[in-house]
């Protein structure tokens, strides 16, 4: 059980106990045990309270986990190419310099630098999903005021790529942490420029209210995501094939999941779309119309 769902709390309690049926509960996943005899309102807030955090713990511990099998994937698969190509150059280069072919040496030192360019993006890809999170506390803002920093981060790109936006705020506000949210966005909306199939790339970026919280989707007119993948795109280091010969590392859609769970929401690839791809994610947390001011 604790497997299926790590942050859920459970209670055993039974007519007669002892230390015996406490300790078999337990190991069995239960986080308390009681025998019916000492229940109490007072008795059941500090089970309740117990367990919620012991359930916390154990959830992060899990995360952990996972981030630590990520680590060692990274390592043993990605990495080992990258490096591999820089111990060969080194070797070529230091032959092609006792043979004075500068030329030569030159062309190699190139292609040692995309290689270190390479290793240093996933480097820094991977530090980005393993902890995306910005600190401090949520804070209140307006979707608009999003908007805003998702322009000045994406100056360069949209002017490089022409890429044509239309923004619709909803005149909402959300209790968010704002640096993830316009990272997450970030990411989506340069995979929409990225994969536009050599078309000038159109993108709509609409937040409307969804209860419990806020919806944004971002659609757009490139290649799509074919109906096989548009689940396994989360995954991290799950690309395309078609898409294998764009440089990028395949985590920037996992890590939008991830930033997508820390705001108590989903992602995911609308599967009505037809042409272009549209992707979906929700901020459960309350949103509201912003106030006019006199």
């Amino acid at each position: 059980m604790n497997e299926a769902w790590p942050r859920a709390v459970l209670f055993m309690t039974t007519g007669h106990g002892d230390e015996e049926i406490a300790k078999s509960v337990i190991l069995a996943g239960a986080s308390d045990y009681i025998p019916k005899s000492s229940l109490s309102a007072e008795a059941l807030k500090r089970m309740i309270a117990n367990g919620l955090k012991v359930a916390e713990m154990r959830w992060r511990l899990h995360e952990q986990q996972n981030e630590l099998r990520l680590f060692s994937d990274v390592l043993i698969h990605d990495m080992r190419a990258p490096l591999r190509a820089i111990k060969f150059l080194s070797d070529q280069i230091l032959e092609e310099y006792k043979d004075g072919d500068l030329e030569e040496v030159a062309r190699q030192f190139k292609l040692m630098k995309k290689s270190v360019n390479k290793t240093s993006e996933l480097i820094e890809r991977l530090a980005s999903h393993i902890n995306p999170h910005s600190t401090g506390r949520a804070e209140r803002v307006t979707v608009d005021s999003l908007f805003d920093s998702l322009r000045a981060v994406l100056a360069q790109d949209l002017a490089a790529s022409n890429a044509q936006i239309d923004w619709h705020s909803g005149g909402l506000s959300v209790l968010c942490f704002p640096p993830d949210i316009v990272q997450l966005l970030q990411n989506l909306i340069g995979n929409a420029i990225k994969y536009s199939g050599g078309k000038t790339p159109e993108i709509s970026v609409f937040a409307e209210a969804a209860q419990p919280g806020l919806m944004i989707s971002v659609a757009d007119n490139g290649i799509g995501v074919p109906t096989e993948y548009r689940e396994k795109i989360f995954e991290p280091f799950k690309r395309l094939q078609r898409g294998s010969e764009q440089p990028g590392t395949g985590l920037g859609l996992a890590t939008c999941a991830k930033i997508a769970k820390r705001h108590m929401g989903v992602i995911w690839c609308d599967p009505q779309t037809e042409s272009g791809t549209t992707i979906r994610f929700t901020i459960s947390l309350e949103a509201q119309p912003v106030r006019e001011t006199a």
